[in-house]
Formats: C-alpha cells, structure tokens, sequence
C-alpha cells in the first residue's frame, strides 16, 4: 500500500511491520521514521539493528537470524538505511512470500531516492507486502497541515494563525518550519504559566486584546518604539503568558537582519527568507539603522531573555523585553 506522508497516520495502525519510505523532504522523511519506530515500540518492538549500504550483503542474513526471535524472544527492528546508487538486489530480494512469516520482525527502508517506480516486478511485491510512504514537497495548504499537526503543543487557537504566519515566513522550505517550530516549542515547554493552565493562552491571539502580538513586528522594523511598549503593555495585561509568542516575534526579527547585514545582498536574502514585499523596505530602512556589533550584542539579549522566560536567569521578564525592544526600536 502506499501512502503520502501527510496522511500516514491513516494507515499506520492497520499496516504490517515492514515500510519503505522515499522523497525529496528531508524534514517528512525524519518524521515518518519517528512516528513509525513511535508505533513499533508500542507494539513491542524494542531492539534495533541498523544496515547501511557498507554492509547490505549482510541483510538476507540478519532477517533470517531474527526470524525465529532473539536470545531473549524481543521482537527486532532492522532499519536499512539506503545511501546512494540504485535499489541494490539485497533489498529488492527482501519482498517475497516469505516475509509476511517473520511476525516479529521489523524492516524500515529509508531511501535517498526521491522518485521510485512501482511498475516493477519487485515493486509490486513491496506494495503488497509493505507500507510506502512518499515524502513529496507539499502543496501551500498542505504546509499548513503539516504545520498545525505539529503545534499540537499550544492551544488550539494559537494553532492556525501560528501555521499561517509560519507558512507565509518560510514558504516551501519545511527545515525553516521546523526550526520555527522547535523554537516554539522549548519556550512553552518551559514557560510555567502554560504548563499550569494552556486554556489561558486561548485569547492570546486576534481579538484578545486592542493589539494583536504580530503588530509588534511592524512596530520594531518602523521604529516605533512608544507604540511597541504600548503593545507589549496591552498584550501582557491582557495575557500575561504571552512572552513566548513575543520572544520569539524578536528573535525572528534580530536574527533575520543579522544574517542579511552579513549577506551581499540584504533584499534577496530577506525576501528568500520570506519577508513579504509590503514590509521589505521597513525592514532595509531597520537594517541600515543597526551595526552587526549591535545586532550580535542584541542576539545575546534575546538569549538572555529567553533564559529569563523560563527561569534560568533571575531577571524580570517583563522588564528586559521592554528594555530589548527599546534598544531595537529607538536605534
């Protein structure tokens, strides 16, 4: 059977024990594999043996010397790890009629390739025996997807405007999500407000307050720096665990001017990092206002700050935003 990796989760449960998984997407590929060996241990698949391409004449003999269960009766994942070249003999022997028999065997096929055929002989074999999943770049609302299935860690409706925002900044490119995302993740993780109750972030987002946490940019890039205090005093009142949201509108903003001050070409950096064109020219008219020495040292604020968010610094919080975003918007 094969499958899109944004629609594994329909098939994973009812799906053998053997997969194959190809594509362009990197970011999608990781995930696959993460989320099957999740569902193989829940299924008490608890050791692993790993084959790259060095040593693939050694497959045919690892499955048949797990195929009765190991030492301990454990049940075994062989994950083959296929680097370079074509699809060798050593994995396309594996489909026959026999490997539906190995019941506590595990095989995961992880391919560079990112087209495979399915016209062949052994193909056919694979797909019948087997869950393929194909990581292909995604569609524009398919991003968005993926991306809200991988917020699932804030509140549900922080989940589509974040998606949106994220699909917009970094459009196509799933590692910039990702590190977007992971980002997110560590300051709610560590924000102890959230960990008590995530149902009073709900009305963070738009309507929660006369400002929305996203005017905050605008306010920064345009030097505005009496409107972007005002902004952080109506969201905090409002929402006083908002400062993960916020943390991270500045660090996105110090860390993209950093970067295209260092880039030859600031607009084209700018713009392939998904600034739209509507804010391009506040962001070069900030960018000419800074020194790297400025932005470098802010960088170090912003780390500073994050620390402070999650208790590791004993600072008011508060206070160093207003303090960090005085310094930006001021300069």
């Amino acid at each position: 059977m094969k499958c899109e990796a944004i629609n594994l989760g329909k098939h994973l449960e009812s799906s053998g024990n053997i997969f194959f998984i190809f594509g362009s997407e990197i970011i999608l590929k990781n995930h696959v594999r993460s989320r099957i060996l999740n569902n193989l241990q829940k299924k008490g698949f608890e050791e692993k043996i790993i084959l790259n391409d060095e040593n693939f004449k050694d497959i045919p003999a690892t499955i048949a010397a797990n195929a009765g269960g190991s030492l301990f009766g454990s049940n075994i994942i062989i994950e083959i790890k296929h680097g370079s070249g074509k699809i060798p003999e050593s994995i396309t022997s594996i489909f026959n009629d026999e490997i539906n028999n190995h019941k506590n065997v595990s095989i995961i096929i992880n391919t560079h390739l990112e087209k495979v055929s399915l016209l062949s002989k052994w193909a056919k074999k694979m797909d019948e025996f087997s869950l393929i999943v194909e990581c292909k770049k995604l569609k524009s609302f398919e991003e968005q997807i993926w991306l809200k299935k991988n917020l699932d860690f804030m509140p549900s409706d922080y989940r589509t405007p974040i998606a949106k925002l994220l699909a917009d900044m970094h459009s196509g490119n799933l590692v910039a999500q990702q590190n977007e995302i992971e980002l997110l993740r560590l300051l709610y993780k560590n924000n102890s407000e959230s960990k008590k109750d995530l149902n009073a972030l709900r009305n963070h987002m738009v309507g929660s307050s006369e400002f929305s946490p996203f005017e905050l940019e605008d306010a920064i890039i345009q030097r505005k720096a009496s409107k972007a205090i005002k902004i952080i005093h109506t969201l905090k009142k409002a929402d006083n665990t908002s400062g993960p949201l916020l943390v991270w509108i500045v660090s996105k903003i110090t860390s993209l001017t950093y970067l295209a001050s260092k880039d030859s070409n600031p607009q084209v950096f700018l713009k392939n990092n998904g600034i739209w064109q509507s804010k391009m020219n506040d962001y070069l008219s900030f960018l000419k206002k800074q020194t790297v020495n400025d932005l470098d040292l802010i960088q170090k604020d912003v780390y500073e700050l994050e620390l402070s968010l999650k208790g590791l610094r004993k600072k008011d919080f508060w206070l160093g935003l207003e303090s960090l975003i005085c310094k930006l918007a001021s300069n």
